[in-house]
């Protein structure tokens, strides 16, 4: 045992240096080659074939779709099942819950009474809404604009799990009384305008703000306004008898299990329901520059304002794609699409156009665990629209590696969405860019593949695989260089020093090991203990301290991975679990400590005492940080 208690450090040694092996490996190696993309179907009955089989692969039960040109509709219709107990097909009128795709609607009817003249979407938000309960600690040099809240620039939080799903209030919370209840997301974390971070909270503001200007509650203005108007007139936020009668049961995990219709607190964040079959025209609608028929539903300017943000700076260093009003580059595809997505309890959904092409499509599905699946379906149809088609080339440009050079360097995450999980982003999402042999490489994460930019001119890159730039390099207001991209999670941030990211990504992951290493030297001791081999043994306790500290972690893990987010907003078993078993790691940490303090004078095992202190320590190491980011006895109930 002596032998085995000197070899620790030797093991804790060779761990980091497989980790800083890892990481030097993958700071500039060039990613796999592409396989070929799979021939593009030449039919539609091949097309439905393929979309079955992305739905069979991921366990999801059904699909509704349509495919859209500027004129005409292509194809609508459904693919698998709706209702799994009555084996009710989908079809192109099957309704979904759309989620986010909720947000469109509300910034082309904020853009309606903008053409109205009855506000002014560049107006301060203190001016226009002087009783929404929001802070802004940069207000007398950077107000809040309206605009900023319709990009997700005015720096509010996200939703927390109590803020997300209403299970005891009424069926429709006024936006206004939202807000109220959303206050402490209503605060600015950073200068307003600089940087894009989702928040749900804002298109809440954005509902108070469609009775502010028109003096209608926002279900009733885009009802009246633009339901109505697109021939959409199924569609609504209010489930009558007829839309239930038409909506598909929603599910969630594997095998797919039904999930109740929830209601929400924020409707004009994701509260609308529609099928396909509509959807489609809103589609149509964005393909002719704003017009739906004979109706001009706003103006083509209207709909340039919504594609392309404004109010980033990297949209004011020069960066044209991006977020802007609930509206969204994808740069996935062959060209750059624009549209949004959609998640709530049950659904996901997404549309798309490129309007260049003059083709678009809707794409809905009744899982909320088919994230992979919906990206697949939205790839093949755009796939399937563009086939065929003359494509520009991507854009190129050739800078010198001198050139280059500048940019490297590691950048630190600064536009968390939630700052619940915060330690998260500055833990696992920084960038790193490296040159090597004249090519630029991005690289997400400490662990993650580097990816080659490639120049297009000036201080914007793209990914091989994307249209058009999608990152840029520029000097922020305070001096430092500052990496943003637009696809995806817009990310932003600020290069900083490596050495302390890099030790605290080492550090975090080294005391989990050693949590574990808890675990595997149980494995021994106990069933010697239990069959009696081991009477009289000294120092149990302190060999159970960091096994019932890790227990604790972990169960709190597991109630945060398996447990849906409406039960985790709520005062249940699952939630004040997770609020006790944080308290209860911390105070096994600190119980350890003190008795590896007093295991000294106890004639406790050199091995053993050595092994248990490491481990202590590394869970109190652990209890400081998530202390630091406020995760001991964290109240999952509370706003």
């Amino acid at each position: 045992m002596t032998k085995q208690a000197h070899r620790y450090p030797w093991i804790f040694a060779t761990l980091c240096a497989i980790l800083a092996a890892a990481l030097v490996a993958g700071r500039a190696t060039p990613p796999p080659r592409q396989q070929p993309a799979s021939p593009v179907p030449a039919s539609l009955p091949e097309l439905q074939q393929e979309i079955q089989a992305i739905l069979t692969r991921n366990h999801v039960p059904g699909a509704g779709i349509a495919l859209v040109a500027k004129d005409h509709i292509i194809w609508e219709g459904g693919v698998g099942e709706a209702r799994l107990a009555t084996h009710t097909p989908v079809t192109a009128d099957t309704m979904f819950r759309l989620g986010s795709i909720t947000k469109s609607f509300v910034a082309l009817a904020l853009l309606q009474l903008q053409e109205q003249g009855k506000i002014d979407l560049n107006s301060k938000l203190a001016a226009v809404a002087p009783m929404l309960p929001f802070r802004n600690p940069w207000e007398a040099t950077d107000p809040v604009t309206v605009a900023e809240v319709l990009e997700h620039t005015a720096g509010f939080d996200d939703m927390s799990p109590s803020e997300v799903y209403n299970l005891s209030g009424p069926e429709k919370m006024d936006p206004f009384d939202a807000s109220q209840r959303f206050s402490q997301a209503l605060v600015s974390r950073w200068p307003p305008g600089t940087r894009m971070a989702y928040s749900n909270p804002d298109y809440g503001v954005a509902g108070y703000l469609i009775w502010k200007a028109s003096g209608l509650q926002f279900d009733q203005y885009i009802e009246q306004n633009l339901l109505q108007p697109l021939g959409m007139n199924v569609s609504g936020f209010t489930l009558t008898d007829k839309m239930y009668a038409q909506l598909a049961q929603g599910y969630d995990g594997v095998p797919p299990h039904p999930v109740p219709y929830l209601h929400i607190y924020l409707g004009p964040a994701g509260d609308l329901k529609s099928s396909p079959a509509e959807l489609a025209a809103l589609v149509q609608m964005f393909l002719n520059d704003g017009k739906a028929g004979d109706q001009q539903i706003v103006s083509a300017a209207s709909i340039e304002r919504m594609e392309y943000p404004e109010t980033t700076l990297a949209a004011r260093a020069g960066l044209k794609e991006g977020y802007g009003f609930a509206n969204a580059a994808n740069f996935s595809g062959p060209v750059v699409g624009h549209g949004h997505d959609g998640g709530i309890a049950g659904f996901l959904s997404s549309y798309e156009y490129m309007a260049h092409q003059g083709v678009g499509f809707v794409a809905m599905i009744n899982s909320d665990s088919g994230d992979a699946a919906l990206e697949a379906i939205d790839h093949l149809l755009a796939r399937y629209l563009l086939a065929g088609q003359s494509l520009p080339a991507p854009p190129t440009a050739t800078i010198p590696p001198d050139q280059l050079a500048k940019f490297t360097g590691y950048y630190e995450k600064e536009n968390p969405r939630n700052q619940m999980t915060t330690f998260l982003d500055v833990l696992l999402d920084g960038a790193h860019v490296s040159l090597s042999r004249g090519q630029l490489y991005l690289k997400s994460g400490w662990l993650g593949r580097a990816q080659p930019l490639v120049p297009t001119g000036g201080n914007q890159f793209r990914l091989v695989d994307q249209a058009a730039p999608s990152t840029i390099f520029f000097r922020g207001p305070d001096g430092r260089e500052v990496l943003a991209t637009a696809a995806g999670e817009e990310f932003f941030g600020e290069r900083r020093g490596e050495l302390w990211p890099f030790l605290r990504f080492v550090l975090v992951h080294l005391a989990l090991f050693l949590i574990a290493t808890s675990f595997v030297f149980a494995l021994w001791w106990m069933p010697l203990k239990l069959l009696g081999r081991r009477k009289g043994t000294p120092g149990i306790a302190l060999r159970l301290m960091p096994i019932l500290a890790g227990l604790s972690l972990v169960g709190a893990y597991l109630i945060l991975a398996y447990t849906p987010i409406w039960v985790l907003g709520v005062y249940t078993m699952a939630s004040v679990g997770v609020w006790l078993l944080t308290w209860l790691f911390a105070a096994f940490s600190v119980l350890g400590l003190v008795l590896a303090w007093r295991a000294r004078w106890q004639g406790v095992h050199r091995g053993v005492f050595w092994h248990s202190l490491v481990v202590i320590l590394a869970c109190c190491g652990l209890t400081i940080y998530m202390a630091y980011w406020h995760l001991l006895g964290i109240q999952l109930w509370k706003p």
